[in-house]
């Protein structure tokens, strides 16, 4: 196959890590990281605690050093990547840490891009995918796509609901919505490969969610035990 495009970010990070080695460890080869500088987001932090604070994470510069990979520091939607894809003439991508990309970067690659998405498309998309769909009673997975234009659309290639347990907490979802999501990424390359996906039905897609804020954050955990016998009880387990 032809060597992937990973889009990552150009500083330690949890994921931008884990796919890279990840992508190694299963043999596909990597043949350009494109990292992009830290962006300043006009998101405010959260005000319920559900991640991990990580540490002793390795540079993705070193990791592509590593696995022999061509590095390189842009911004994902500038002028030099649009070029360099071009150049390249990518078959595939996957998204180890991005904003949302453009049409115009999308649409250089020949299969498309792979993006792991910690919420079942098209129920729930957006930001805090984890805490809406325990707001809104949905189940929790993840989903393997192909994007498009679209937040958290395109061509479905994988969905997968994740366990619960009666003693987990929300950093135990969290963490556990983030490993399956790595843990279907070489399922999702393989079906990406072969052309086995569907479109979504638009009707089925309604709005995106965005952050959501302090008062539903609050609210959301004290819904937690409930929602949790809930789906344990609807066999979520």
């Amino acid at each position: 196959m032809k060597p992937l495009v990973v889009f990552a970010y150009n500083f330690p990070h949890k994921k931008t890590q884990d796919i890279l080695l990840r992508l190694f460890c299963l043999g596909y080869p990597v043949g350009w990281v494109i990292a992009s500088n830290p962006q300043a987001l006009n998101i405010p932090p959260p005000s319920v605690r559900t991640k991990i604070r990580h540490v002793a994470l390795l540079h993705p510069e070193q990791i592509a050093s590593r696995i022999g990979a061509k590095y390189i520091v842009a911004a994902h939607n500038s002028e030099e990547v649009y070029n360099l894809l071009g150049e390249i003439q990518p078959h595939l991508g996957v998204i180890a840490g991005a904003r949302i990309l453009k049409p115009q970067v999308i649409d250089q690659f020949k299969i498309g891009i792979i993006n792991l998405h910690p919420g079942l498309i098209p129920e729930v998309r957006g930001l805090d995918a984890m805490m809406w769909a325990i707001y809104h009673d949905l189940p929790l997975g993840v989903t393997a796509h192909l994007i498009d234009h679209r937040v958290d659309a395109g061509r479905i290639l994988l969905r997968k609901p994740i366990p619960l347990f009666p003693d987990d907490t929300l950093l135990d979802l969290s963490e556990r919505l983030f490993e399956y999501q790595l843990e279907i990424l070489g399922d999702a390359i393989e079906r990406a490969l072969l052309g086995q996906w569907h479109v979504l039905d638009p009707q089925t897609l309604g709005r995106p969610n965005r952050k959501m804020p302090p008062e539903l954050e609050a609210e959301t955990l004290r819904r937690f035990e409930t929602y949790k016998a809930k789906m344990l009880h609807k066999g979520q387990a």
